[in-house]
């Protein structure tokens, strides 16, 4: 029974390696004359389901963790130019760290999510920061969003809110309260992202030769009323 196990364990091991080695491919091309944007944080905060709001305008209570990462990318013009954008959905879970490293290079710009019910998941957003400028560039563009703002009672947000402004303000960024249920704030938060990102092309346009002459993704949604807009630079 014991050498049965050991070799359905060496199996899996394999399949496993097998299945990332597809991946990395994967990503390698088709990544090819594109930039990209990633979205981070840990498991269950609601990275994905941000995204399905975003880009599909949907909610599913029942959304399962990711493993296998993921794209979605849309087309815009710009300033009578024509922009492209990639956001890459990645793993939360710790042991998928190592491989989610693949994913963040040649980035320019990244969402990193937290869940404002569960306050330890926004002391982790320093470790994804961290992890971010070390393997991508310590100049890269990222907001931050604090989701799941519809489970969050007044004395919670009051209680986290001083830390997270003291944070945000010494980093430079911006902050947003979004719920991927609701859809509160969910445009806003990525199109600040996608004008941050914008902006620092055009104030830096060696970043393109930086990244290999790869042209920049941008996604925007479609034809959705608006939020009341909030000033995000």
């Amino acid at each position: 029974l014991s050498l049965n196990i050991y070799f359905n364990n060496k199996i899996n091991l394999l399949n496993i390696t097998i299945i990332n080695i597809y991946l990395i491919c994967l990503i390698l091309m088709s990544d090819l004359g594109k930039y990209k944007l990633v979205i981070l944080g840990e498991g269950r905060v609601g990275k994905t389901s941000l995204l399905m709001r975003y880009f599909k305008k949907i909610f599913n209570e029942n959304e399962k963790s990711t493993v296998n990462p993921a794209f979605h990318e849309k087309t815009e013009n710009y300033k009578g130019k024509k922009y492209e954008f990639k956001f890459w959905d990645t793993a939360g879970q710790e042991r998928y760290n190592a491989l989610n490293a693949i994913y963040y290079q040649n980035a320019v710009g990244a969402l990193i999510v937290y869940d404002v019910t569960i306050p330890e998941t926004f002391k982790k957003v320093k470790d994804w920061v961290n992890t971010l400028r070390e393997i991508v560039d310590k100049n890269i563009i990222f907001v931050i969003a604090g989701n799941k703002f519809d489970l969050c009672d007044k004395k919670l947000k009051e209680k986290n809110e001083e830390i997270v402004n003291d944070y945000c303000q010494k980093e430079r960024c911006q902050h947003y309260y979004t719920s991927a249920k609701t859809g509160f704030s969910v445009d806003d938060v990525f199109e600040c992202l996608i004008k941050k990102v914008l902006d620092n092309i055009e104030k830096n346009p060696d970043i393109v030769n930086k990244k290999k002459g790869r042209r920049l993704e941008i996604s925007t949604h479609e034809d959705e009323p608006k939020q009341k807009k909030r000033k995000c630079c």
